[in-house]
């Protein structure tokens, strides 16, 4: 009897056992369930959370309304709004990521969007005020701790792309166009005048009126472009950074060249025979008046040198041939003129005397009408 007893006492006691087992189990197993509930709730709560799911978007789909607004408030003038949000899907595509920034409490926290090591934007998020978890936090055991499960969503967001503007300076002849995507650049976008050309330099300070450059500048490029250049016909000009601006002096049409070497002629018969004093000077310097600028500095040298012709031991000259080797178009009616002659002289003691004479002239053309502005031997 007392060994049944013995055997029952043990079964309960195992029973109690095994049934004290599976209730602490399920104490654990429920307790555990619920703080891991919790933990999920706390992971949901924090602001990374929702900054990180934020950034996950947007490298998605590299758009949001946010930046298109921006887009479309941004100046670009000889641009689309199509090709500056490319541009700004390509940057955005090196990766997006973010910072937190000060200027944030009171259940707000703001964060720096960068991508290739610039900030292009700001996000401010904001706790959620009406949601309603799973935990009272006001009772224990959640009550203990210190700290809000609300989660966090995106109140607002701006964004700055000024970094992706980029600008563009162009120097080239003041008869010259610039183009952007098809769009002419006015007036308004030069920023220098009056650039000498670098192969004229020297006379600039001797004759008015000569062509010069000007200096374009563009600012509100997003990306790059490639510009076009026109010259004064329309036709497309491609500028040579290895050549000086000699590459701006058109060859001379056919036409002209005509017209300037018949110019050439009469001009070096009344140079040679006023300057080698074989003729009265001022019946010399009367012929030779119609052929050169009023005002300009062969003028002025000319009636200079009027004194000491009267002088001259030159009796006679004739000039035997004269050749007008090329001519330079520098654009607004201004050429550049090589000349060679050859004269025979006779001078008393002397006899005759043959010379080469080698010249550049500067010329301008108004009106038809052909005046030299500069003389140089060489």
């Amino acid at each position: 009897m007392r060994q049944k007893q013995r055997r029952l006492g043990k079964l309960l006691y195992a029973l109690f056992l095994c049934l004290w087992g599976l209730l602490l189990s399920y104490a654990v197993y429920y307790g555990l369930g619920r703080v891991w509930e919790y933990a999920g709730e706390y992971e949901a709560s924090r602001p990374n959370h929702t900054m990180d799911a934020y950034i996950h978007g947007l490298s998605q789909n590299l758009w949001d309304e946010g930046i298109e607004e921006t887009v479309k408030a941004m100046p670009h003038e000889v641009q689309s709004d199509d090709e500056v949000a490319e541009h700004v899907r390509e940057m955005l595509s090196g990766g997006i990521s973010y910072i937190r920034k000060g200027g944030g409490g009171n259940g707000r926290a703001v964060y720096g969007l960068r991508c290739n090591g610039h900030e292009f934007g700001t996000v401010t998020i904001t706790e959620v005020d009406d949601y309603v978890s799973a935990f009272d936090t006001s009772k224990f055991p959640w009550s203990l701790l210190p700290w809000s499960i609300r989660p966090w969503k995106v109140e607002s967001e701006t964004f700055d792309f000024n970094g992706l503007y980029s600008s563009i300076e162009i120097v080239i002849p003041r008869s010259y166009s610039v183009l952007l995507n098809g769009v002419k650049l006015s007036q308004d976008y030069i920023v220098e005048q009056n650039i000498p050309y670098d192969v004229l330099r020297k006379y600039y300070e001797r004759y008015d009126g000569l062509p010069t450059k000007v200096r374009y500048r563009f600012d509100n490029v997003i990306g790059s472009i490639n510009p076009e250049i026109q010259n004064e016909k329309g036709e497309v000009f491609i500028i040579d950074p290895t050549r000086d601006d000699s590459q701006f002096i058109k060859p001379v049409a056919p036409e002209k060249m005509e017209r300037l070497a018949g110019f050439t002629a009469a001009f070096v018969d009344r140079y040679l025979k006023f300057t080698s004093g074989a003729i009265d000077p001022q019946y010399g310097y009367q012929r030779l008046l119609p052929y050169m600028l009023k005002g300009s500095d062969l003028e002025g040298r000319m009636f200079d040198a009027m004194d000491g012709l009267s002088w001259a031991h030159t009796s006679s000259i004739t000039i035997d041939s004269t050749q007008l080797n090329g001519a330079l178009d520098l654009g607004e009616g201004f050429y550049i003129l090589d000349i060679s002659t050859i004269a025979t002289t006779y001078e008393k003691g002397k006899g005759e005397v043959e010379s080469v004479s080698n010249m550049r002239v500067i010329v301008r053309e108004r009106n038809d009408d052909i005046r030299a502005i500069s003389l140089e031997l060489y």
